[in-house]
């Protein structure tokens, strides 16, 4: 008796670029994440070498100075304000860039910007984004200030330390509250 043997069809190897489109196909939107993200803060970092908006920039500092003595003097810190000064009889602070929160709310804008989405979603998202962060860039000037004057020795570490892991923690934390907000929020052509 002989046994019939069954030959089994031969298993072909997927070319390499079915593997490699596969692979994409699998990994695109993040890659693609990534890459306007990359993009995004490669264009902040180089407008920032830039002198074009130096004016623009120190307006904006002027502001935070404004806005912080503001609330100081509310506050009954008996302190003014000259440019980007802000000074009391016992203790002064100057903001200046890196003072100003501007990388971390790009950091959470070309988040949202490079994230699949609506535009509508997009921009409501930084929107919010922006006020909630540059809010907190007045509370950290204003609690440094608070610090600087009622305790100087952690001045250094909460100005170099916790307030600039803070705003990262923030920007990161406002990013994923938008990614879940926008998801639960009903499709465009399901909207009545």
């Amino acid at each position: 008796m002989s046994r019939g043997s069954k030959k089994r069809p031969k298993e072909t190897k997927p070319s390499l670029a079915a593997e490699w489109r596969a692979w994409y196909e699998s990994k695109g939107p993040v890659l693609r994440f990534v890459s306007k993200f990359a993009v995004l803060i490669a264009l902040f970092y180089g407008v920032l070498a830039t002198t074009y908006l130096d004016r623009a920039f120190y307006a904006y500092l002027e502001a935070n100075a404004w806005l912080s003595n503001f609330l100081l003097d509310a506050m009954g810190q008996n302190t003014h304000v000259s440019g980007i000064v802000i000074a009391s009889p016992q203790f002064s602070v100057t903001i200046q860039r890196g003072c100003d929160a501007i990388e971390p709310t790009w950091l959470f804008c070309a988040a949202v910007l490079s994230f699949r989405a609506p535009l509508a979603r997009k921009l409501l998202g930084i929107l919010v984004g922006i006020v909630l962060l540059q809010t907190l860039n007045v509370a950290r000037i204003v609690t440094l200030f608070w610090i600087g004057l009622h305790l100087p020795a952690l001045f250094n570490t909460s100005h170099l330390e916790i307030w600039p892991t803070a705003f990262i923690l923030a920007a990161i934390l406002l990013f994923v509250g938008w990614i879940e907000w926008s998801g639960r929020l009903p499709k465009p052509h399901e909207i009545p």
